[in-house]
């Protein structure tokens, strides 16, 4: 009976425990440890922050909220601040970045593994260094609009992140920023990404990845991705650096869009030995084949992309459609690149948008393919 009783009790603690919720308004940066009570910093699980917070805010949610799961900060606003605060000396914290070691105590060399999800604050343009750093219960993170770098090591070891949301302002990933992420399969990288640091997504378990047409380098980001099994590399990269996909065992699929070959660094590919397809453009076979490290490697893998291979992309404001033996498209950005291939994969023009309403001539009872930055179609005169 007595055993009984101490089951009981147990269950109910669990239970409050998974229950607890509160609301706060910091009102001056600094002062959430004073705000919250000892027994509330030992039981609250979730918790919504408004107001105005800073590092210390910060230092008070990884050390002091002891089983904290669920937090919110959609609506709080991080300010600058000098001091110690997440880092135990002296530190200049800039404004609107989520705070470096913001969940990771340098420190003591611990993490916040209670924490499971958090939604960022609708202003933040940064996420600091190691703030997410060996967090493993977090399962997925919403990326904002507002944010555009993402910081070294910043989610390093989130063994049960499966899912990242990349808003479209992310321009930087720092190095290691996603490593050994091992639950991580599939992710949708921003379109004005320009910078993916070494290691960025090293160790982790990717299977497919398109990049953006807004890169012109690929580091050695993806290494030892023993998932990835297909990789699209946009026609805007122009250099593949050493160890970019190395140890990726499990790559079978490359599809390569630029007509130029990138240069390839040696190591590029090292120990891929499962690639069976190296899809080109039709034009740019020969060029493929003679190129370093592409020939080397892939010679007899490298053929023309082949039509039923197309992605078909969709996008509700650029327009394309045939007209009077012409090709018409409308509604592209200033400097998108357009491009129409036959449907074996031959190129036969591209252009460069003003922003204007573009008209291409073209012959009668032919198909094409028409491409744009954001949108893939077919195309009969």
């Amino acid at each position: 009976m007595r055993t009984t009783f101490l089951l009981l009790v147990l269950t109910v603690t669990t239970f409050i425990h998974s229950q607890v919720t509160k609301t706060i308004n910091v009102e001056t940066a600094g002062t959430l440890s004073t705000i919250l009570s000892e027994d509330e910093k030992s039981t609250i699980t979730d918790l919504t922050v408004t107001g105005t917070i800073d590092a210390r805010d910060f230092k008070c949610m990884r050390d002091q909220i002891a089983i904290l799961k669920n937090l919110d900060l959609s609506n709080a606003n991080i300010v600058a601040f000098n001091g110690i605060g997440t880092v135990n000396t002296t530190y200049s914290y800039p404004s609107n970045e989520l705070p470096k070691f913001s969940f990771y105590n340098g420190t003591t060399l611990k993490a916040k593994k209670t924490l499971s999800s958090i939604v960022l604050p609708v202003s933040l343009t940064s996420i600091g260094q190691c703030a997410f750093y060996l967090c493993e219960s977090i399962v997925s993170i919403n990326i904002g609009n507002s944010i555009t770098n993402i910081g070294v090591e910043s989610f390093k070891g989130c063994y049960g992140l499966r899912n990242i949301l990349f808003g479209n302002s992310v321009k930087v990933i720092q190095q290691n920023a996603f490593q050994y992420c091992s639950s991580l399969r599939n992710i949708t990288l921003s379109q004005s990404i320009t910078t993916i640091g070494d290691d960025a997504f090293s160790d982790c378990s990717i299977e497919k990845v398109t990049f953006p047409n807004s890169l012109t380098t690929i580091s050695n980001a993806f290494r030892s991705n023993s998932y990835l099994t297909e990789v699209t590399i946009p026609e805007t990269v122009t250099k593949i650096s050493n160890w970019a996909f190395q140890y990726c065992n499990s790559l079978k699929t490359i599809y390569s869009l630029n007509t130029i070959p990138p240069v390839c660094e040696t190591y590029s590919f090292s120990v891929v030995p499962n690639v069976t397809s190296v899809y080109v453009p039709a034009s740019s076979v020969s060029a493929y084949k003679n190129a370093p490290v592409w020939g080397d490697s892939f010679y007899s893998q490298i053929k023309p992309t082949p039509i039923s291979s197309v992605k078909y992309i969709e996008n509700e404001y650029v327009e394309i459609y045939s007209l009077n033996s012409n090709i018409i498209v409308e509604n592209t950005s200033k400097g998108d690149i357009i491009s129409v291939f036959t449907l074996n994969g031959q190129l036969v023009n591209t252009l460069v948008s003003l922003g204007e309403k573009i008209v291409i001539p073209a012959l009668n009872n032919n198909a094409y393919i028409v491409k744009t930055n954001s949108k893939i179609t077919k195309i009969l005169i």
